[in-house]
């Protein structure tokens, strides 16, 4: 992971225990047991917080943890390519977020049951957490919500 982005998850993480109202908007858990082995492959970032954090709850944005993960691993047979090429790591209410095991690429997959589905897009792992969790990108996400608010109001967000 980036330093500034290391920074704003720290920064935020602290913000979030300031107030315990708070806790209903987000939750940034850090990791006890962190994997010593962090491959340097299109995952790195990812792996690299997974060492660091043990969940990711903020606004519309969750991120499972490393121990988590195996639980909510069903989502991925609906993925083109399935469980070769992606990994649920997260959703985005009420949807499943994705990485791409090859490209480290994040995506959503969006629609109801007896819909079109959609993928959308959200770049690398890094950009990710950058645009759509801690910056302006949010909005897209999750709309102007107590989230929003908050990284507004702490300036993250102009």
């Amino acid at each position: 992971m980036q330093p500034v982005t290391r920074e704003k998850i720290k920064f935020m993480k602290h913000v979030l225990e300031e107030d315990p109202f708070y806790l209903v908007i987000g939750d940034i858990q850090e990791e006890n047991d962190p994997d010593p082995d962090v491959k340097k492959d299109a995952l790195q970032a990812y792996h690299e917080f997974l060492n660091e954090y043990s969940s990711l709850r903020c606004g519309s944005v969750m991120l499972f943890g490393r121990k988590e993960l195996p639980d909510y691993q069903f989502p991925v047979a609906d993925m083109p390519g399935g469980f070769e090429e992606w990994i649920c790591i997260g959703k985005i209410e009420p949807y499943p977020l994705y990485i791409n095991k090859q490209n480290g690429r994040i995506c959503c997959l969006t629609g109801d049951p007896g819909t079109e589905m959609k993928i959308r897009h959200y770049g690398d792992f890094q950009e990710f957490l950058e645009s759509y969790v801690f910056g302006e990108k949010y909005v897209e996400i999750g709309g102007r919500d107590d989230w929003y608010d908050l990284l507004k109001q702490r300036g993250l967000l102009k």
